[in-house]
């Protein structure tokens, strides 16, 4: 009994990982004025804030989809942030007047 119990809570924790991303699903590029160098370290640092902003959520992700929505707006914010090029989706770009 004792050991099936375990077994089911384990069964549990591994399907609660299921909707944490591995890593963005976006395409970003370097900014204009950044190294390859610069890139990757924003890169690395940028993926972990991501995550960071997923796990330390008070609500976890009700699906991957969600999961990985959250995920790839806290690495694109902190891309940008750091001047490297991010995609912007055609409705949301203004023209000038």
């Amino acid at each position: 009994m004792l050991r099936t119990l375990k077994f089911l809570m384990l069964i549990s924790m591994l399907c609660s990982c299921s909707t944490m991303p591995t890593g963005p699903s976006v395409l970003v590029l370097p900014g204009n004025d950044k190294t390859f160098d610069q890139f990757h370290a924003d890169d690395a640092m940028c993926r972990r804030y991501a995550r960071e902003l997923i796990t330390s959520s008070q609500k976890e992700p009700d699906s991957k989809e969600e999961g990985q929505q959250g995920y790839d707006i806290g690495y694109i914010q902190c891309m940008y942030g750091k001047g490297h090029q991010v995609p912007v989706e055609e409705e949301i770009v203004y023209e000038a007047l």
